[in-house]
């Protein structure tokens, strides 16, 4: 039997005022704490996952070398959202699609920075319904790098989730460099960690470019 059948069957939705962006099961009407780690039981090595309050890892980020993608999967292995950078692009676009879809019938929402060149990073989101793209439908500003930025509502000062450096996980072994969410009543985690796997996959590649730059550097100077 196909495995597709057992997948999330999740349709992209309109713009909501409960505060869901992919689904409305991952909204709940109390403030929610989840922490971030690369050292959950059973995750792959270097593998993002969002860790619950009892421990539980409710989603992981799954990375798709030669398909060119990141799926934030759930603790079953469903997908519930395929993360796809948009490439040649001048302000780093991803598009983020239900599902394992990569149709632009299927797109959520889109991320991309608010200029080429920045001194703190700001991004903003597009929801799917969010056609022209006139006013964003959330902004992020801070640094990953730190574990330190806010999910702004539009352009409005209403936080809807803040990554902060410390996890509020008491009694959770989960690695010197895990971080944690603290997230606002109906607002969408899963969201909230589709954002956090593609920032986690940005400082991936960054690290990469700086490690082969190192690389290159000393391979020059050693033919000196």
């Amino acid at each position: 039997m196909d495995d597709r059948s057992n997948m999330i069957n999740i349709p992209p939705p309109a713009a909501s005022s409960s505060g869901a962006v992919i689904n409305p099961r991952f909204c709940v009407g109390y403030p929610l704490d989840l922490a971030f780690t690369t050292k959950a039981p059973g995750g792959k090595r270097g593998q993002l996952s969002a860790v619950d309050s009892s421990g539980n890892t409710i989603f992981r980020a799954k990375r798709s070398t030669w398909r060119g993608f990141t799926q934030l999967v759930d603790a079953a292995g469903h997908p519930v959202v395929t993360m796809k950078a948009k490439f040649w692009t001048m302000h780093n676009r991803w598009r983020v699609f239900a599902g394992d879809s990569t149709e632009p019938k299927d797109l959520l929402f889109s991320l991309k920075r608010t200029s080429t060149f920045q001194l703190h990073d700001e991004w903003v989101v597009f929801l799917a319904a969010n056609t022209k793209e006139v006013v964003c439908d959330f902004k992020i500003t801070g640094s990953y790098r730190k574990k330190n930025y806010s999910i702004y509502r539009g352009n409005s000062t209403l936080v809807a989730a803040q990554m902060i450096k410390e996890h509020k996980l008491a009694g959770l072994s989960l690695g010197k460099h895990a971080y944690g969410a603290s997230i606002s009543p109906n607002c969408d985690y899963a969201f909230v960690s589709a954002l956090a796997a593609i920032f986690h996959e940005l400082e991936l590649r960054r690290r990469r470019a700086a490690a082969g730059q190192a690389a290159g550097a000393a391979a020059g100077a050693a033919a000196c």
